[in-house]
């Protein structure tokens, strides 16, 4: 017989079914929660800060629309609605398309975001940049791209970003890498003349035939910048060398048929090598780039996620909980953490190598009502 004599709540029970998900099945998930916080002497009735990875545990991993999970935004609202517990996404992705997602596919707009590897967050409305915000670092990493494409005539979108130190773009990736089906972008493809005059305010430029001209110096991409990274996020240009060392962009509804993932590794590395910054290239034809700053410094999830745990509950005690499916999503502090890989993911055995306290999940949906139950069932006993 068990000695936590689960008893779901019948909120969580007609979520569970809305899933669909046997009771069963989750008392034995809220009874391993209730096990492993007593094995590690964690306080699950206090103060909990949850980060929710989103490819994988909100939407499926191959989904370029972003769309939830059944039922997965009133699990998650359920989750949010228990008192002491903290919720916000945690995720690579760039705070533009979280701000996005929240608001237009998850329907919860008063959620968190940890986004860009931990850089910075945004909470109630207000941000806060761990990694120090330097526009010129923004422009002079752009500049670098920009140049290194030119040669090869290649298409180039830019992910909104809010800290520089992590540049993300995506390369030849309308169609073969499915970006434009991508929410910020699907029926949202501006003409180069609404580029232009998001642009010219900044930047020195102009227009010929159907191409924004300009040089390409730092100072002179103030307008693009924020036109490419802010108003127009992922929206691709084809980019190439003109007379007078100057270059164009321009909207090229083609993408070239024979770049593919290893001509992106190629560009990758010379770009690498250009921005003098580490380069991590995707099979969907983006490129993470990370700066040496960021890349020495103690930035990740799980430490952006201890920050909004700290300007959640000022200096009162909680720990941390995360679910999610990547090695980039492997807790890096171990001490009041519980991680919650999804089974049969690239997380699962990393987390068992790395002895992090852990617990595997189908998604954030049985993850969500187990640990809100969880929470719930260790208050009334106390």
């Amino acid at each position: 017989m068990s000695l936590y004599q689960i008893k779901i709540s019948e909120k969580a029970g007609e979520l569970a079914n809305c899933i669909p998900l046997e009771e069963a099945y989750l008392a034995g998930f809220i009874e391993n929660i209730l096990k492993k916080s007593d094995e590690l002497n964690y306080n699950i009735s206090g103060n909990i800060v949850v980060g929710l990875d989103v490819n994988g545990p909100i939407v499926a991993c191959d989904d370029n629309n972003l769309n939830p999970f059944n039922c997965a935004t009133e699990c998650i609202k359920y989750m949010m609605s228990t008192p002491g517990i903290e919720v916000t996404l945690m995720t690579g992705w760039d705070l533009s398309t979280m701000d996005f997602f929240k608001r237009n596919k998850l329907h919860i707009p008063e959620i968190g975001i940890v986004g860009e590897y931990g850089m910075v967050y945004e909470r109630h409305g207000n941000f806060r940049y761990l990694y120090p915000y330097r526009e010129e670092e923004r422009l002079e990493f752009m500049s670098a791209i920009l140049k290194t494409a030119a040669p090869q005539n290649l298409k180039v979108a830019f992910q909104g970003n809010y800290s520089p130190g992590a540049g993300a773009i995506c390369v030849e990736a309308d169609v073969n890498g499915d970006l434009l089906q991508h929410p910020l972008v699907k029926g949202r493809r501006p003409s180069i003349r609404q580029i232009y005059d998001a642009a010219i305010k900044k930047s020195n430029i102009e227009i010929v035939d159907e191409k924004i001209v300009f040089e390409n110096k730092p100072d002179n991409l103030k307008g693009l910048s924020e036109a490419l990274y802010k108003i127009y996020p992922l929206i691709s240009v084809r980019v190439k060398n003109v007379e007078g060392n100057k270059l164009s962009i321009h909207i090229d509804p083609k993408d070239q048929p024979d770049f593919n993932y290893e001509s992106l590794k190629e560009f990758a590395k010379i770009a690498g090598e250009e921005t003098q910054r580490k380069y991590i290239a995707y099979e969907d034809h983006g490129v993470d780039f990370i700066s040496k700053e960021a890349e020495d410094g103690n930035f990740s999830k799980d430490a952006g996620l201890r920050e909004y745990g700290r300007e959640a509950f000022g200096n009162n005690d909680f720990i941390s909980v995360i679910i999610g499916d990547k090695s980039s999503d492997v807790p890096r502090t171990l001490d009041n953490t519980l991680f919650f890989p999804l089974t049969g993911s690239d997380a699962e055995p990393i987390a068992r190598e790395k002895n992090v306290p852990s617990l595997g999940a189908i998604d954030v949906r049985d993850f969500a009502l187990a640990l809100s139950e969880a929470h719930r069932i260790k208050q009334f006993r106390e």
